[in-house]
């Protein structure tokens, strides 16, 4: 129980260690602890000892039996380090020391001389002075090959210059982190010339001098404050002419250019994320042979991609998540085209973009010509479908990540043409629906990890095969989540039910699915009759006079072969029975026979048997045709009746037989597309109640019964 105490204080003690350079060996539980170190420690059979957070009790380096190589002191007492301070390990072959929080104020100049085959050094958590730091690491080998110093703290940014503690020092690894050094002057470092590796993070560096070496090969200046990118080239020549990692995350640098990249010919791998980066230019990495990463996540809302923007013939891993980008018509700043020129890509990540609006022929011009690509993501893009391009394209995907969209189902045989999809993630999206015919059987004994939950099922017959498969142990291993949050959303019986507990058989659903049959083929018959009834009932007046038009139209030809005479009546009277009683039969009708002399066709005087057989003939046998117009007349059936043969008597024999005699105003309700044809084609005449309105009226009626001109068509 004591062992696995100790194993546990030091996952949680020493956490940051292990990430940064890579001292996981101690956390190996398997390791036999036994108390060493003037019983003040642990050691393991490794040769490995920790000292660990004794305070003031332990104030010294400890003696210890056996050869250690690895001392991890953290959390101890050593506020003056001098030349007896490591006396007690000087004669072991200590190639790592982790010194942290131990209230260090000074180290004398060549307190670390005995440690000669110390190859790893780390000062943590201390509030040692700028002077008793250089001194500390003037006495360091020149064969250390790793420096980390973190977390100290002064009052004013510290110089960084190690060219007189540590001149001509082996050192390979530089690693700062939470030291405020506001300037960083790479000449201060000159004389290490095996320098391969710099990282300062969190040291607020606002500005940057380079100097050249051949030597270094990554730098991270990640969590500083430099706004803008540093001046790695000058004349067209880089200063680190080998450096292959360049990480710049989490500053303030709002524009990356092609030129300021161009000379960095064996750069490998470069992030930018959480920048201010607004745009990246046409080919800007395309002078870069040997590329092979780029990054630039979480950066500046609404980021723009230029055409070819990622143009480059080596690049294989591309993250562009989480910068607000939009791929649809009404966003140009971001082209189709940004790339189009990467076919080596293999990993792709896109999510947490927008792509609600891209359309699958955008799609496509998008990424059709990506046909290396492995492993896609395009998760929290608010996708509603699954692109097209996605099988058509990517035969060589073994990694699909679609989770957190809104996708509805998934189409006929999506997956089924992929030889090499291993990994499939699906959940959280609005899926109700997994058919037999979505994936095949050689599909899911294909891949190893597939991810559904979270999607609101539909608990139904349609169901009823994926149910079944996920019962089948061969298959369902390699459903992520299940069964805990594969749960249905409906029907409401099953709500909330995982699928595993819903009780559905073939033979049910066999016979629902022929009841549901029979009840759409009954409701589709009623549905049709119904619009067909409604249909006839809303265009009754167009076929009657379809229908009688066809048995007239042999007369009206003969007649108009006959030159257009031979009519029965001089003039067709059409009003409603209201306005007839009011004003027509008592003023209009005698002075029209009796004055004038004109033969009258009158439905409400003249009229009898069926009233659409006497409309069509009577009307056929006039010459002229008088609509009176009114609400009422609107309002009649019979009326809008008449009123469409005349107009399309009119249409027909092409002749001015229609008078149009406006009775009262129209309301504009009453305005029907008939009446609005016939006063759009006829000059319409007022009736007035008024003498002289009257006489007026008198005037053009006559004018318009005695032209003859449209007796001939």
């Amino acid at each position: 129980m004591e062992t696995l105490m100790w194993a546990y204080l030091l996952l949680v003690l020493y956490p940051v260690e292990v990430s940064t350079f890579n001292y996981g060996k101690e956390r190996d539980n398997q390791h036999n602890w036994t108390v060493c170190g003037d019983n003040l420690c642990k050691c393991n059979e490794i040769n490995q000892a920790f000292c660990l957070n004794q305070g003031h009790k332990l104030n010294y380096i400890p003696r210890f039996e056996r050869n250690i190589t690895y001392l991890n002191f953290t959390g101890n007492y050593l506020p003056h380090i001098d030349n007896h301070t490591f006396t007690n390990i000087t004669n072991f072959k200590l190639n790592y020391l982790h010194l942290q929080t131990n209230s260090i104020r000074n180290c004398t100049r060549n307190a670390f001389n005995g440690l000669t085959f110390l190859r790893t050094l780390s000062i943590r958590n201390s509030t040692i002075s700028k002077t008793g730091l250089m001194q500390c690491l003037s006495g360091v080998t020149k064969d250390l090959q790793t420096l980390d110093l973190s977390y100290i703290h002064y009052y004013s940014p510290l110089n960084l210059d190690l060219d007189e503690s540590m001149n001509n020092s082996k050192i390979k690894t530089l690693y700062i982190r939470n030291i405020d050094m506001t300037k960083y002057n790479h000449s201060k470092l000159s004389t290490l010339k095996h320098l391969q590796s710099i990282t300062i993070l969190k040291s607020y560096i606002k500005t940057v001098t380079f100097d050249y070496s051949s030597s270094l090969r990554t730098l991270n200046f990640s969590y500083n404050k430099l706004s803008e990118f540093p001046k790695f080239c000058v004349h067209e020549n880089a200063y680190f002419t080998n450096l292959e990692e360049l990480r710049l995350d989490h500053n303030n640098i709002p524009s990356v250019h092609p030129e300021q990249l161009a000379c960095m010919k064996s750069l490998a791998t470069f992030s930018i994320n959480n920048n201010l980066i607004f745009y990246i230019e046409n080919n800007t990495f395309s002078n870069l042979p040997n590329l092979n990463v780029v990054s630039i996540v979480y950066n500046s809302k609404g980021m723009c991609l230029d055409e070819f923007a990622f143009n480059s013939s080596s690049l294989k891993k591309l993250y562009i998540y989480d910068d607000d980008l939009y791929f649809d018509k009404d966003h140009k700043c971001n082209s189709l085209d940004a790339f189009k020129y990467c076919s080596q890509l293999e990993i792709l990540r896109v999510s947490s973009n927008h792509f609600e609006f891209t359309t699958n022929p955008m799609f496509d011009e998008l990424f059709s010509n990506l046909v290396n690509v492995k492993s896609l993501s395009l998760t929290r893009c608010r996708l509603t479908f699954l692109p097209s391009f996605i099988p058509k394209y990517l035969y060589k995907l073994e990694k699909l990540w679609l989770h957190n969209n809104n996708i509805k189902d998934i189409p006929e045989g999506y997956f089924n043409n992929f030889n090499h999809l291993q990994n499939i993630q699906l959940n959280s999206n609005k899926i109700t629906t997994v058919k037999q015919i979505t994936f095949s059987l050689q599909c899911l004994q294909q891949l190893k990890y597939i991810d559904l939950s979270g999607n609101p099922f539909s608990c139904s017959c349609e169901l009823l095969w994926f149910i079944n498969c996920l019962k089948t142990s061969s298959i369902s291993n390699v459903f992520f989540h299940f069964p805990t949050e594969y749960i249905c959303d409906s029907p409401p019986p099953f709500k909330g039910k995982q699928l595993v507990q819903v009780r559905l058989s073939e033979r049910t659903c066999a016979i629902t699915k022929q009841v549901r049959v029979i009840i759409i083929s009954t409701s589709a018959g009623i549905l049709l009759l119904l619009l067909t009834i409604s249909a006839v009932y809303r265009y009754r007046w167009n076929l009657r006079y379809i229908l009688y038009m066809a048995r007239f139209q042999h007369i009206r030809h003969q007649r108009l072969l006959n030159g257009g005479g031979d009519y029965k009546y001089d003039v067709y009277l059409s009003s409603s029975d209201t306005d007839f009683d009011d004003v027509i039969y008592d003023v209009l009708v005698p002075r029209l026979e009796e004055n004038m002399g004109l033969r009258l066709y009158i439905p409400q005087r003249d009229g009898q048997g069926n009233k659409i057989d006497q409309i069509i003939s009577n009307m056929d046998a006039s010459r002229k045709v008088i609509l009176f117009l009114s609400d009422k007349y609107v309002e009649d059936g019979y009326c809008e009746f008449e009123a469409s043969v005349a107009y399309n008597k009119y249409i027909n024999e092409k002749r001015d037989l229609m008078i149009v005699v406006v009775l009262r105003e129209l309301g504009a309700l009453n305005v029907t597309k008939t009446i609005h044809k016939i006063l759009s084609v006829d000059k319409y005449i007022k009736w007035g109640w008024d003498d002289e309105s009257v006489e007026l009226f008198w005037l053009k009626i006559t004018a318009a019964i005695n032209n003859m001109d449209d007796l001939i068509p």
